[in-house]
């Protein structure tokens, strides 16, 4: 029989590292605070600060008008996450809980401007922006002190633009579509099993995918701005976590996370539209999508962590996303990802509990495609820098 003070999992040590996921995810959607002993609640910080950048096409057209620099510069900004939960034990059966989180977001500025004829000129730019706010009720029941079903429902807004100005998009230069806020409703439902005795414990929980109808007005360069709807399903996924006593103090855990991106688009009617005439001509451009993803992504993690008597609780974990098998491009710069991370916890007498991490990512490289851009999936990049990105977090939690 092992002897823990307090909860790694539910004090939040581990920060998922993936506001650089694949596709658009930016939270892993964890509902660990929901496992901590009667009232609980907390409030996390993640701020990332990227370096992705790559080398745009046609550089020997470029290179023959006398312009030397092929890099697209910074293609992603610093971002700060913001997530906060509340967890209330109402009965010694019955628990509910409600999270507010981030779970889908992207955020490429890009504008080629290299130096020709002695002035910097805009040769290609996209803006891509794309926002979600989720928040979940969560209600449990544990019909004996080793399980814990639960089930709940989750209200997400949605909403994004996207503008594309330059001739490596051939027809759709100067191409902007606005996506207005959309708010839907989806549903949670899980299990866990525990033995508080081995501080053993495993959950496993399903995430149902959300249909949003966004309003959208579209706008070519040539053409008349247009009023409509698209629809975007945001995808369904499935997290698998599990922890596990040492001995001597130490604490073993790991996840691993599901999301089904492949059946994920993003094809406003007007821009479809000019697909479909295109491939009248052309037929291999009919299966073309604004936006859309070839594979589903995978990601995980596995760590080590050891509880010191009065020092706290210090950590080590690896981490890894599978990407999602898209050629490289200005929306697609990394496919992928390794990770380390570092980080401690501290207990401030039996009711606060500060936990801090350190996360460093190196991003994998995409395929490079050699097929004419056209849109922002396969308008991209002849080649992709040796990307990463660093991650600080900070979670405060308050038991009562």
């Amino acid at each position: 029989m092992m002897s823990y003070k307090f909860s790694l999992l539910g004090c939040g040590l581990i920060f998922s590292g993936t506001s650089f996921a694949a596709a658009f995810e930016q939270s892993n959607q964890t509902i660990q605070f929901f496992f901590e002993k009667e009232h609980y609640a907390e409030v996390s910080f993640a701020w990332t600060h990227p370096n992705v950048s790559g080398q745009v096409q046609h550089t020997e057209i470029l290179e023959q008008l006398g312009i030397q620099d092929f890099s697209t510069g910074q293609l992603a900004n610093n971002q700060l996450v913001i997530n906060a939960a509340l967890k209330l034990q109402l009965h010694p059966q019955i628990s509910w809980g409600l999270l507010y989180d981030k779970p889908f977001h992207v955020d490429v500025a890009y504008q080629y401007s290299p130096v020709f004829s002695g002035e910097p000129t805009e040769i290609e730019a996209a803006d891509i922006k794309f926002d979600s706010h989720n928040l979940t009720s969560i209600l449990g029941y544990q019909p004996d002190p080793n399980w814990n079903l639960y089930a709940g429902l989750s209200y997400q807004t949605l909403e994004g633009n996207l503008s594309l100005v330059g001739e490596s998009f051939s027809v759709f230069n100067g191409y902007h579509v606005q996506l207005e806020q959309n708010a839907a409703w989806g549903w949670l439902a899980g299990m866990s099993y525990q033995i508080p005795e081995y501080f053993f414990r495993t959950a496993l929980t399903y995430r149902s995918a959300i249909n949003h109808q966004l309003e959208t007005t579209e706008s070519i360069t040539v053409g008349i701005p247009t009023s409509s709807f698209t629809k975007v399903q945001t995808p369904q996924s499935i997290n698998l976590d599990i922890q596990s006593g040492l001995p001597s103090q130490n604490i073993f855990y790991a996840s691993l996370r599901w999301v089904n991106w492949q059946d994920f688009v993003i094809q406003p009617p007007k821009f479809g539209a000019v697909i479909d005439y295109a491939a009248l001509e052309f037929p291999e451009v009919k299966d073309i999508k604004m936006i859309d993803y070839q594979e589903d992504q995978w990601s995980g993690k596995i760590g080590l962590a050891h509880q010191w008597p009065s020092f706290g609780i210090n950590s080590i974990e690896l981490l890894w996303d599978s990407g999602t098998g898209n050629p490289a491009s200005t929306l697609n710069p990394s496919d992928g990802y390794w990770g380390i991370g570092l980080g401690h916890l501290y207990k401030i007498q039996e009711t606060w509990d500060i936990a801090t991490g350190l996360y460093y990512l190196k991003f994998q490289k995409p395929e490079i495609s050699l097929s004419e851009p056209i849109t922002p999936q396969i308008a991209g990049l002849s080649a992709v820098s040796d990307n990463s990105a660093w991650i600080l977090g900070l979670k405060m939690g308050y038991h009562f």
